[in-house]
């Protein structure tokens, strides 16, 4: 079986964590905008139990 060269083991330990955070980030980015958007949603929506008191 044939090694990995150097070259390549140097990419895959840039490459991998580089991707991750850049995978992270971009989930974090779409769950920040999900939750700012129900946010935005539920102050426009009137709510039936408020009516009750």
């Amino acid at each position: 079986m044939e090694t990995l060269s150097e070259g390549w083991l140097q990419f895959l330990f840039v490459a991998v964590p580089v991707l991750s955070l850049i995978g992270t980030w971009m989930g974090l980015r779409s769950a920040g905008r999900l939750t700012r958007r129900q946010k935005d949603e539920g102050d426009h929506v009137e709510r039936s139990d408020s009516k009750l008191d």
